[in-house]
């Protein structure tokens, strides 16, 4: 009676009779034929090209939705700078009580922004292309003839920043002249410069004035170092109660 063959020499036998330059029977992740990695490729920017298209349609939505609501924000922003017009020295105090302003600004900066009963910051209508800082002066300003100065920031579709600067017609004895010991400024000289302000952003200045200071400049003229009587008189036209004693 022969003998039965070893169950183990048969695995062995099984074993060497395996071709090492086939594909594992699991899909090794090793091996990857340049076909598939093509096929792969392709479909995986379909996939990227339909999401660019969702990501485009997102974008246009959320620029329709926030022109929408600039333009709801616009009367309510107009009933703001009327009640702010009654507070004395409501920017000059608000704009020198910012922690980023406050260093910069000079003494001669606060002189002239006693002066400034208005600062506005306009969208432009699609919003993506820019904005403008808009300031308005009394009409006795005594340092400079223009009631209105604007700074307006362009963004192109390569994502350049074109800055178009104010022009300040200074008075006799106001321009900045610095190095002979005349007038020094740094908000003012900002206002007529082209160059942008600070490293990594389009504007350091613009930005805290468009994205800090605009939103709620209340918050920062209550938080200032102010006379008492003004600052209780803020307090009032602007709605907030006296503290309790």
């Amino acid at each position: 009676m022969s003998a039965e063959p070893s169950p183990k020499r048969l695995k062995v036998d099984d074993e060497e009779g395996v071709d090492e330059g086939a594909p594992a029977e699991n899909g090794a992740a090793d091996w990857a034929p340049e076909a598939a990695e093509d096929s792969v490729a392709a479909e995986l920017e379909d996939c990227q090209r339909a999401l660019d298209k969702v990501n485009d349609e997102a974008s246009d939505r959320v620029l329709a939705v926030e022109q929408e609501y600039n333009k709801k924000r616009r009367p309510i922003y107009a009933q703001r700078a009327e009640i702010i017009q009654k507070v004395p020295l409501f920017w000059q105090r608000t704009l020198l009580s910012h922690p980023t302003l406050a260093d910069q600004l000079t003494d001669d900066d606060s002189q002239v922004l006693e002066f400034l009963v208005e600062l506005d910051v306009v969208d432009f209508d699609d919003i993506k292309s820019g904005f403008k800082v808009v300031l308005t002066f009394a009409p006795n300003n005594t340092h400079f003839s223009d009631r209105t100065l604007v700074k307006a920031f362009h963004y192109g579709d390569d994502g350049k920043v074109t800055i178009e600067p104010a022009v300040i017609h200074w008075n006799e004895g106001y321009a900045p002249f610095p190095e002979s010991g005349g007038p020094s400024y740094f908000f003012f000289e900002w206002m007529t410069i082209a160059e942008a302000v600070g490293e990594g952003t389009p504007d350091e200045v613009a930005e805290v004035l468009k994205d800090e200071i605009w939103p709620n400049p209340v918050k920062y003229f209550l938080n200032g170092e102010v006379e008492p009587a003004a600052y209780e008189q803020g307090r009032a036209v602007v709605g907030v109660p006296p503290p309790l004693l």
